[in-house]
């Protein structure tokens, strides 16, 4: 017997009402932290057509530094993001927050690539071979890279069949976000030349946060 083939129309009802259906089933929280999520995207990418189209001074009178800090500050704010959920999850008992533990992770990974992406872009300028120098003279750049090379890991087994596949590994490989915000301080420290407020305080919330994790891991043997 052969099926009768469904209309455009009925694929496009079909499509939309299957996309109402995902939203409900994921819930609101979802969908507020993915927004949430995106906003600094969606704000430097309307920011930089602004520029395109006149308005200047918008991002300051350097653009592509503007873009390498604004990119590079929220990834270390996914990381503490993702850093807080479980103390939030052990201390205020928002088991919630586990579920969505993955996509802050997520978030992390692409704005700290986004953060490389843009100081290639706008600082280096596409130019590779000083990019060797740039590292031996601007240490802050290797604990950057570095950084940015431990959470490639953690993106690539994100996922439940890795999860499935490394077992019991899958939790140790994964403790590495530990050592990613030392990196990552350590970087911001660095780059301390006249504001200090900023890079101290995103240290000390990063110090906090990984001494509460070694209180409890203290407390439990």
């Amino acid at each position: 017997m052969v099926t009768p083939k469904k209309s455009p129309i009925y694929t496009r009802v079909w499509i939309f009402v299957s996309g109402i259906k995902m939203m409900i089933s994921t819930g609101p929280r979802r969908w507020l932290i993915f927004m949430l999520s995106i906003m600094p995207l969606l704000y430097i990418v309307q920011a930089v057509v602004r520029v395109q189209l006149g308005d200047w001074e918008l991002l300051g009178p350097e653009p592509g530094k503007t873009i390498v800090h604004f990119t590079g500050t929220w990834a270390f704010n996914l990381l503490i993001a993702t850093l807080c959920v479980t103390p939030l999850t052990r201390y205020l008992k928002w088991r919630w927050l586990m579920r969505h533990r993955r996509m802050l992770g997520l978030f992390l990974a692409f704005y700290i690539s986004l953060h490389g992406i843009a100081y290639l872009a706008f600082l280096l300028e596409w130019h590779w071979a000083d990019l060797a120098t740039e590292v031996i003279e601007r240490p802050y750049l290797l604990l950057g890279t570095m950084a940015w090379l431990l959470t490639m890991p953690l993106l690539i087994t994100s996922t439940k069949g890795w999860q499935r596949k490394l077992k019991r590994r899958w939790k140790t490989l994964h403790q590495l976000i530990y050592l990613i915000a030392l990196l990552a301080a350590a970087h911001y420290l660095l780059q301390i030349r006249a504001g200090w407020f900023e890079p101290v305080l995103y240290t000390a919330i990063t110090v906090f946060l990984l001494s509460l994790r070694l209180f409890h891991k203290t407390a439990r043997k």
